[in-house]
């Protein structure tokens, strides 16, 4: 529908000219009507139309000014003249300020829907235009993302083509003689706001928070972002020109004041010195790495290092010999109490050694994944969420540890007990607790059957002889159930809650929920939403 304001200070005329629109059956709705200019101006603020239908002569504000008005602060809006008089004056006026019609007094029908079809057919045509460049920016978004961290990961690294690459995504100022420096940010809580606020999507939240970032970094400063490989780190590449000390630290500090009020996260940052040439990136993002992994560990707020001032790894040892010792014996053994306990136990420790570092506790983690790897074969490849490196750097809190910790003893406990259980059901197992992890994921049989070096069509069978439904089955049931659990609340829109479960297509989706629970998604919250 296109929404129509109607501006007129004498009551009948606006009324008629709002009856006629009503009853021209084109696909419009009279949001608002305004007196006058002035008034029509704040209404604008709020009810956001994309036609106004205007006379010119009346109080406070008349139609030249409110016409000089609308073309300067709301081009997108385009513009009918009704008007009982043919000054040129108004004519003019209406020519100057890119009026679509000038329609005179008594208004005929047929005049009003042509002025009206001409003016939706320029709204159309302005929306589209705005859509092209919206996808081209965004398209260029991602190319220069996407090249920059080919770039810092080595995959692109001959000069020649680096420095060809940037001119054409326009990215040459970043390789001035003045110099960058690469900034790494990530959000201390991170897999915790990704798993309550964003229903485990990490992508989605990485999402947000490059959204955030772009609105402080206007791009006629050519600061450029990127994401890691591991798609939890943000990295900034801050021309010294535009990015003093000062500048940097001002930014990083609203950068952490959006996100703390928004999400609740906590941010910690890494800054490399300076460097010239992307051809450099490698080196500097690797420098931004050190200086961010000596942030303390329980540090809150924004943290900051800078790789000038960046010290020498910490000696600090939470994990004696003897506490190694112990805890493989407990990993060996299965007990797991004893696990617990010496995992507590560097809990209580970390807690007296308040500098440090990020690094310093990842490598004690490191060494504690490494002794349940020793002492239990297969326990990798049964919980790679936990055993996979990612999984340690993203540990960057106290209330992150000890819930890592305790994943991995209950891990730990489960593998255990289940040492004699057939290694087909251990396989389906897993295969299914990474399903209920990633379901919003793209997820195919094929891709997890040659994951695992099987056949589909024997997993399909195996799958189905464990869980007593297929692949596809399962699949959908999670989707569905956490999409129920979405619509009982108000908060998110179905389109959104749609890509949230997995489906990019919205009618698609709505299909498989009615299928699913003999509701469509809209009569679904209105019978469940209010219990």
């Amino acid at each position: 529908m296109y929404k129509i304001m109607v501006v007129d200070d004498e009551a009948l005329s606006r009324k008629t000219i709002v009856k006629m629109i009503d009853e021209l059956g084109l696909q419009t709705d009279i949001i608002a009507e305004a007196k006058h200019g002035e008034e029509a101006l704040q209404l604008i603020q709020i009810n956001k139309p994309h036609i106004v239908v205007t006379d010119m002569n009346m109080p406070v504000m008349n139609g030249q000014q409110f016409l000089e008005s609308l073309y300067r602060d709301f081009s997108e809006i385009r513009v009918i003249v009704i008007s009982g008089y043919s000054q040129f004056e108004y004519l003019k006026a209406a020519l100057t300020f890119q009026a679509c019609e000038y329609v005179l007094k008594p208004v005929a029908v047929a005049e009003l829907r042509g002025a009206l079809t001409k003016a939706i057919e320029a709204v159309s045509e302005y929306s589209s235009r705005q859509q092209e460049r919206k996808s081209s920016r965004e398209m260029m978004k991602l190319r220069r993302e996407d090249f920059l961290q080919h770039v810092a990961n080595k995959r692109i690294a001959n000069k020649f083509d680096i420095q060809s690459q940037a001119e054409e995504l326009g990215l040459a100022p970043a390789l001035s003689e003045d110099g960058y420096r690469v900034a790494v940010c990530v959000i201390r809580q991170f897999k915790e706001i990704s798993r309550i606020k964003f229903h485990g999507n990490a992508d989605l939240f990485m999402f947000c928070l490059e959204n955030i970032m772009y609105e402080l970094l206007p791009q006629e400063e050519h600061a450029w972002i990127y994401k890691s490989d591991d798609r939890f780190r943000l990295c900034l590449i801050l021309p010294v020109t535009s990015f003093q000390k000062k500048r940097t630290e001002e930014t990083l500090l609203a950068f952490h004041k959006a996100v703390h009020q928004t999400l609740g996260g906590d941010v910690a940052v890494g800054i490399s010195p300076e460097f010239g040439g992307l051809e450099k990136l490698p080196e500097a993002y690797g420098a931004a790495i050190d200086a961010y992994e000596h942030n303390p560990f329980a540090g809150n707020g924004l943290t900051v290092r800078h790789a000038e001032a960046g010290e020498r790894a910490s000696g600090l040892e939470l994990l004696a010999s003897f506490d190694l010792k112990r805890l493989r014996q407990a990993f060996g053994s299965g007990k797991a109490k004893d696990m617990r306990g010496i995992m507590s136990d560097f809990v209580r420790k970390l807690g007296q050694h308040a500098e440090a570092s990020i690094r310093g506790v990842h490598r004690e983690l490191f060494k504690i994944r490494q002794a349940a790897m020793s002492e239990m074969n297969g326990i990798a490849a049964a919980e790679p969420a936990l055993f996979e490196p990612q999984a340690v750097e993203a540990v960057l809190s106290p209330l992150e540890l000890r819930s890592f910790l305790d994943r991995l003893a209950s891990a730990a406990e489960d593998f255990s007990k289940n040492r004699d259980m057939p290694e087909s059901v251990q396989i389906v197992r897993k295969i299914a607790q990474y399903m209920d992890e990633h379901y919003f994921e793209d997820i195919g049989l094929i891709d997890i059957a040659t994951r695992h070096y099987m056949d589909p069509a024997y997993l399909s069978k195996l799958f189905k002889a464990v869980t007593d439904e297929n692949f596809i089955e399962y699949l959908t049931r999670k989707r569905m159930e956490k999409a129920c659990e979405l619509l009982c609340s108000p908060e998110r829109k179905v389109n959104e809650i749609a890509e949230l479960v997995g489906y990019e297509n919205q009618r698609y989706f709505s299909q498989v929920f009615k299928k699913f629970t003999g509701r469509t998604p809209s009569e679904y919250r209105e019978a469940f939403g209010q219990l």
